[in-house]
């Protein structure tokens, strides 16, 4: 990238960015004084959390710097029309809360996996476990990759040293005040977002004298609303388009069934509130949160569109639609004002990463480590071991995200298409909870060998249907995932007429759990 693309941060910008790292850097110390750190403490804040901090700290974790740039980016190339499927999943949080979330508080528990070996066996708790590390820690490589093209192309900082020192930096809030110090690091890093999307949402809509009414009209001349609905090609079932609206309308369900299921990293914030109704109510919130922060950010993209357009405003040759808003920034925001965006981008993929990490080593720890050595739970040994996995886990995503980096052009055009193929497991996963929590005849040697069949395809089927051909011969990216996700929703009840259940199911399905909702409402 140019360098005439890059913001050159002034004092009162690295002032900002330095008051935030350290002030992050100080809740962790802050954290790890505070409280007695034991495994409860460090992984799940001993379920202590209120419920609006739980909501802010699960936004945060899903909202990647990723998304900071690419949301706008997306308005600016295609429109408003994804902004529709980023507010509907909504409509399904109610089926996800009333399908899973309370299995997990039924008892005490670390992870969603623990269900598993309640309803099914210890085998596929163990199996799905490592599904969800391969997921979380590959899609945190990508993240990481990503995120240090996108600072080069904004701030001018290599993305070896970004990756490095950010990276450390994560790891080393992480491991010193454990889950409590990311989930508070997580509610201040909200507020910088969102500030930061405010301050540019604010800029342009000064530029574009408030005229809400002319950009909205020039978006809906240029096709960059809501036309493609009109589209009868967008209802057609062809595995060749990019998107169509049945693949989207399933993406609707299975979104917020994945996260309140087999995402642990969206699991254990929950867990860190002070009981279920707690965790229902962050549940909500974090979605109304979502709401506006999405609209601004297409808002941004539709403007910005506007703005170079037809606004007066002319973009220099070579900048594309995903760096529109880094060349906004250098050209038009201020000093401090373009350092609290810096530091909005830099609190959007520290967020991510310590959750993911902190989720990761909860995982391995409670699923894998314990079971080897039981012996440990409880004893310093096992708070040792927290420690170990942090710092193991963090550096394992900064050397993909570095052998990625090194990689250089054979990655850039494939990292959002490695995030898919892995991504293929989480159907895989999301049937594995569902079959547990809503069928008392799939048995548990059912769903292992289904889990890992439709696992081997989700791995597999991808190189088939698209590495292994020519781009013109490939299958839509949004398709490569439903293959094993059908496998793995076909097989269980088919599976379970040569193995069916033999297994005592009281209280951990959905036809058991009265007295468990009697008792929380």
């Amino acid at each position: 990238m140019n360098d005439e693309f890059s913001v050159s941060l002034r004092w009162g910008d690295w002032l900002i960015v330095a008051l935030y790292l350290v002030g992050i850097l100080g809740l962790s110390v802050w954290s790890k004084l505070s409280k007695k750190q034991d495994t409860e403490e460090y992984l799940i804040a001993r379920k202590s959390m209120n419920w609006v901090i739980v909501s802010l700290a699960v936004f945060a974790t899903l909202f990647s710097t990723v998304s900071f740039v690419s949301v706008p980016g997306e308005a600016y190339n295609q429109g408003l029309m994804l902004m529709f499927f980023g507010f509907a999943p909504i409509l399904f949080l109610p089926l996800a809360i009333w399908l899973f979330l309370r299995f997990f508080f039924m008892a005490p528990t670390f992870t969603a996996y623990e269900y598993l070996e309640k309803r099914f066996s210890r085998a596929n708790r163990v199996l799905a476990a490592l599904f969800f590390v391969i997921l979380r820690l590959s899609y945190l490589g990508c993240v990481f990759y990503a995120t240090s093209i996108i600072f080069q192309s904004l701030v001018g900082w290599p993305p070896l040293w970004t990756i490095l020192a950010v990276g450390a930096m994560t790891v080393l809030y992480g491991y010193l005040g454990g889950v409590r110090a990311v989930i508070l690091a997580d509610v201040v890093q909200s507020i910088i977002i969102f500030c930061a999307i405010t301050v540019i949402l604010f800029f342009l809509l000064r530029l574009t004298h408030f005229d809400i009414g002319a950009v909205l009209a020039f978006a809906h001349k240029n096709n960059h609303t809501f036309e493609t609905f009109a589209d009868p090609n967008f209802y057609r079932i062809n595995v060749h388009d990019r998107w169509c609206f049945w693949v989207m309308a399933l993406g609707l369900v299975v979104g917020p069934l994945t996260s309140l299921s087999c995402d642990q990293m969206v699991v254990q914030r929950l867990l860190a509130g002070k009981n279920y109704r707690s965790a229902v109510r962050s549940v909500y919130t974090n979605y109304l949160i979502s709401i506006p922060v999405i609209t601004m950010l297409y808002g941004i993209g539709l403007i910005l569109y506007y703005y170079y357009n037809a606004g007066g405003a002319v973009l220099p040759h070579g900048v594309k639609g995903d760096q529109v808003l880094g060349y906004f920034i250098n050209s038009t925001l201020p000093s401090p004002l373009s350092g609290l965006v810096v530091a909005g981008l830099l609190s959007a993929l520290m967020s991510t990463v310590a959750g993911g990490v902190n989720s990761i080593v909860t995982v391995l720890l409670k699923d894998i480590v314990t079971m080897l050595q039981p012996k440990i739970v409880g004893t310093n040994k096992e708070m040792t071991w927290c420690h170990i996995l942090t710092v193991l886990v963090g550096f394992f995503a900064i050397f993909v995200a570095l052998i990625m980096t090194i990689l250089g052009e054979r990655v850039k055009t494939t990292v959002i298409e490695v995030i898919g193929v892995w991504g293929a497991l989480w159907g895989v996963l999301l049937c594995v909870f569902l079959y547990g929590v809503t069928s008392v005849r799939v048995s548990e040697r059912a769903i292992f060998v289904s889990t890992c069949i439709s696992g081997c395809v989700a791995l597999v089927f991808p190189y088939i249907v698209y590495y292994g051909l020519p781009e013109g011969e490939r299958w839509g990216y949004a398709w490569v995932g439903l293959p094993p996700l059908f496998v793995a929703l076909l097989l269980p009840p088919l599976l379970s007429y040569l193995w069916p259940n033999k297994k005592n199911l009281d209280g951990l399905t959905i036809h058991t759990t009265g007295n468990f909702l009697k008792a929380n409402r």
